[in-house]
């Protein structure tokens, strides 16, 4: 059997791009969730977030080093 791997990073520069405007969309819209809530912090906001920081990353990875794409 051929052996599966995962692709975190993009494999392109376009969709490193685009990771990154969706990222930063939605870490600013959890962002702007968690400051509006005056109660306890929503989960699915600090799911959100956390997402978004990872997305961000990932997408600066790939576009950083460009060896590392489709990896």
């Amino acid at each position: 059997m051929a052996e599966r791997r995962w692709h975190v990073i993009p494999s392109t520069a376009p969709l490193c791009w685009l990771n990154l405007g969706v990222g930063a969309v939605l870490l600013v819209s959890a962002v702007l969730t968690l400051a509006r809530t005056d109660a306890q912090a929503p989960v699915l906001s600090v799911i959100a977030g956390v997402a978004a920081v990872a997305l961000i990353v990932l997408a600066t990875v790939g576009l950083a080093r460009p060896g590392l794409r489709g990896r």
